[in-house]
């Protein structure tokens, strides 16, 4: 009998409830206040806060199940089980119950929750390890004899299997026990004590019954006990649905089967699925989620991984033969299979296509000339040196990853040393030079010294000013007890007025004095993992000291106009979504002491009248002088009352929100003016797209919005001038100018010496062909011309031996010019490519009343 993953979920969740255990919601993919990960990858990951002690859990025993993704497992997806998007069932124990009743559980829904016999399971325990001082988990083991599990299904490990953390260089850690599933002789011989236990194809972990956090690895390596025991678990639902229902991969899953159906359908093929479907199944399901949690493609952090794979799986249905790369049927059927469980993804589908459309169509314009070099690096040398990878990277987009499985399969290897090697060397370069200091990281784990000092107290909302403690002091990444004159040191005190940057806003900077003399600029604020603020400092005069008490006062200035940009944003964001509709979604900010800028969800560029309504809008809302109110609550009550936030978001359990008036209401824990009369100015400097369906503004207020205004009244005046017009009547002059200039060119007169011929297809369509310019960008010009100014269907040429050939159509036409085009060359041996409204390609040898006549049956 078929067992659900929706059953599944549900016996889990249902098991640990019924066991003391609080059901919590699962967190965003986007880690939340933690730069240690690119994404959550566990369900331990968005709860290292109760672990240390720096957050008090809503209860001490929980359960959940997490969206996770997986980086590392990305080169293994295709296998049975192996994915680099998965669900994580977690159960967890802070400070509460340890090894035993971990173990207790454990079996007891494995059995008789989930109906699995014992003579399925083998389990893992930590075997002791030498170097580190720690003896065998023989109370693990113990643990799982006392539940009916024979000793010799209990399997002792290492401790690169079964030993968990420090996540850095010291902190916590601890043994752990795993639960693997038997799949039988057809996968392997089995296991024997004291012989290799294979968990790569007999035996596959389904649970990580318990990691069990106990000890504490100092920066000295030392290993000491933790003030309190935890209890971590973990298993994945797609592996539970193998187990359960007794199937080959987890993608035979109602997860995943119908995602790899679709796989199949759009490289037409059918039967038994092989290795690429799987991996596009994957990829675009990660993709999907990935994109869902509001992370845009790029090509470095967090972007890179969902870039990395829509182009491995966009590169694998190419070199397939597909034509193009259908994503959408893919995207739809995901959405579908998540929606039940995953809330936000049906409301960013839009987006998400959006991203995924525009992705495609900049990869698929390059990623076949980079195949063919790299068959013509390999055909020519036999193999692709790590300098070769970069190139195809950095000229094609071809992400490192998929030029090396293109190598791989004809049995040569790319360095990846080399690769390495170029791209950091790209990146110095785009920096202008090495950097030489060592600046203490936003990750790195802070000194056992520290663990229990409490985070910094952010005083900066009520003032600027603030008297403080130095609790620790870094110079190099290295705990200092004194920096002099001239060094640069990062500083954590135990209350501070600076800003740490978080929320689109930057940190702030100002300036430190103490005793003796003592003066230092801070040049940055940022936020620790540990929620401590880093302050960059460099000592001007006498010398910092660890435990020092010092004065700090924040840059008035630079707050000011800093808070103004970020009101202005608040504002920006209620205007668009009253002029444009309340499909405008934030995707990005930016706010700094000279501007703001704004990315948000909308699917075309606004037009002038638009823009001007925002700007008009925002003015209004300055000159009401509305007054900043802030009310701390929670998450919940501030969505239900109205308050804007972030899709994908994960909050705390007590949310700052920010209103002006009925203007505007949000989620934020920025700085902000105490009433919009502050803000003074606003003026939208430019508008643009930044990906398929979002669009950036760019804006100034105060001061800089001031000079924008008066540079602009100087530019008009200096037009006008020219146009020997008044400012008032410039555009009106402008326009004629134009008009004539463009009547010129398409008689035929002027510089682009185009000749236009008019006519009709055979069913009416209104055509024109464009001939005398001898090159496209010529030809582009005056074809764009005419099909914008008579919307009609144009064909233009030009050259001698050689002709180029340019086609476009009016935006109503429902034609593409693309696939026109390649008709109409087809016949004559050429070759070209472009989009809907308009291409370009060359033919040799061809009659320019050939592909006229052509022209005009295809249009009839």
């Amino acid at each position: 009998m078929h067992v659900s993953s929706e059953s599944i979920r549900e016996t889990f969740l249902s098991f640990f409830e019924r066991n003391g255990h609080l059901r919590i919601d699962g967190a965003s993919v986007r880690p939340r206040n933690d730069p240690t990960l690119l994404y959550v990858n566990s369900g331990m990951a968005p709860l290292k806060r109760y672990f240390t002690g720096a957050e008090t859990p809503p209860a001490k025993d929980l359960c959940n199940i997490q969206s996770c993704i997986r980086t590392k497992d990305i080169d293994d997806v295709g296998d049975r089980h192996h994915l680099t998007f998965f669900e994580m069932m977690g159960s967890w124990s802070i400070g509460n119950y340890f090894k035993e009743r971990a173990v207790e559980l454990a079996f007891a829904l494995l059995t008789e929750g989930f109906g699995l016999k014992p003579e399925q399971l083998y389990v893992t325990v930590f075997e002791g390890d030498k170097e580190l001082g720690l003896p065998a988990d023989e109370e693990s083991a113990r643990a799982w004899e006392r539940v009916g599990m024979s000793r010799d299904r209990i399997v002792p490990q290492p401790a690169a299997d079964n030993f968990w953390g420090p996540a850095g260089s010291s902190g916590p850690c601890g043994p752990c026990t795993e639960v693997f599933l038997d799949t039988g002789d057809a996968y392997g011989p089995a296991y024997v004590p004291g012989g290799e236990f294979d968990t790569t194809r007999r035996y596959i972990e389904i649970w990580n019954a318990g990691v069990f956090m106990q000890f504490d690895k100092g920066l000295d390596g030392t290993i000491r006990p933790l003030p309190f025991t935890s209890v971590d678990t973990g298993s994945g639902l797609e592996r539970i649905c193998l187990a359960l229902n007794g199937l080959d991969s987890v993608y035979q899953s109602d997860l995943l089967s119908p995602v790899v159906n679709v796989a199949q359908e759009i490289l037409g093929e059918s039967g038994t699925p092989e290795t690429r479907h799987l991996v596009i199944a994957d990829h675009m399901r990660a993709a999907v989620k990935i994109l869902a949690d509001g992370v845009l493609p790029s090509n470095e952090g967090a972007g890179y991984i969902p870039r990395r794979l829509i182009r491995k799986s966009m590169t694998v249905a190419l070199r397939q033969g597909a034509d193009s790369f259908q994503f959408q049927p893919l995207a739809d059927t995901i959405v579908d299979t998540l929606k039940d469980h995953h809330p936000g993804l049906l409301g960013r589908k839009d987006a998400v296509l959006a991203a995924l459309d525009a992705e495609c169509r900049e990869f698929g314009t390059a990623v076949r000339r980079g195949l063919d070099r790299v068959s013509t690096l390999i055909e020519s040398g036999g193999t692709v040196s790590g300098a070769d990878a970069f190139r195809l990277f950095s000229t094609y987009g071809l992400p490192v990853e998929i030029t090396r499985d293109l190598v791989a399969e004809r049995g040569a290897a790319v360095s990846m040393e080399e690769y390495a090697a170029e791209y950091e060397r790209h990146q110095r370069l785009s920096r202008g030079g090495e950097r030489t200091d060592r600046r203490l990281r936003v990750d790195d784990v802070l000194p056992a010294s520290l663990s229990g000092v409490p985070v910094t107290e952010f005083v900066g909302y009520e003032r600027t000013e603030a008297e403080a403690r130095v609790v620790g002091l870094f110079e190099e990444g290295a705990l200092a007890e004194a920096v002099g004159e001239g060094g640069e040191a990062d500083l954590i005190v135990d209350r501070s007025p600076f800003y740490a940057e978080g929320g689109g806003q930057v940190g702030d900077h100002g300036v430190l004095t103490g005793d003796d003399g003592l003066r230092g600029e801070i040049l940055d604020t940022v936020r620790h993992s540990s929620g401590h603020h880093l302050h960059r400092v460099r000592v001007s005069t006498g010398e910092l000291r660890a435990g020092a008490s010092l004065r700090l006062e924040v840059d008035r200035e630079s707050r000011r106009d800093t808070m103004a940009n970020h009101s202005g944003t608040h504002l920006l964001n209620a205007a668009l979504r009253t002029v444009l509709g309340d499909h405008v979604r934030q995707a990005g900010s930016l706010v700094d002491p000279r501007r703001l800028r704004f990315d948000f969800t909308h699917p075309k560029p606004m037009t002038a009248q638009e823009l001007a309504a925002v700007e008009a809008l925002v003015g209004e809302w300055i000159l009401r002088d509305e007054e900043r109110r802030v009310e701390v609550t929670s998450p919940e009550t501030a969505k239900s009352a109205g308050a804007l936030s972030l899709d994908g978001e994960t909050y705390a359990d007590e949310v700052r929100v920010v209103s002006f008036g009925d203007a505007s209401k949000e989620l934020c824990g920025g700085t902000h003016v105490p009433h919009t009369s502050f803000i003074g100015s606003f003026r939208i400097t430019a508008e643009q797209s930044v990906a398929s369906g979002v669009r950036r503004i760019t804006a100034v207020t105060r001061g800089e919005a001031a000079r924008y205004s008066l540079s602009q009244g100087t530019e008009l005046a200096a037009v006008a001038r020219l146009l020997h017009s008044s400012p008032a009547e410039v555009v009106t002059a402008a326009e004629r100018v134009v008009k004539q200039a463009a009547a010129k060119k398409v008689r035929g007169g002027g510089d682009a010496h185009a000749e236009v011929t008019r006519s009709e297809s055979g069913s009416g369509v209104k055509a024109a062909v464009v001939s005398g310019p001898q090159d496209v960008a010529g030809l582009r010009t005056a074809v764009q011309r005419v099909t914008e100014q008579e919307s009609r269907a144009t064909l233009g040429y030009g050259g001698e031996t050689r002709l180029n050939v340019v086609l476009a159509v009016p935006g109503d036409s429902g034609r593409s010019a693309s696939k026109l085009l390649k008709e109409l060359l087809a016949g004559f041996g050429g070759n070209g490519g472009g989009n809907d409204r308009i291409a370009q390609g060359a033919v040799s040898g061809a009659d320019g009343d050939a592909l006229n006549r052509r022209f005009l049956e295809l249009l009839g």
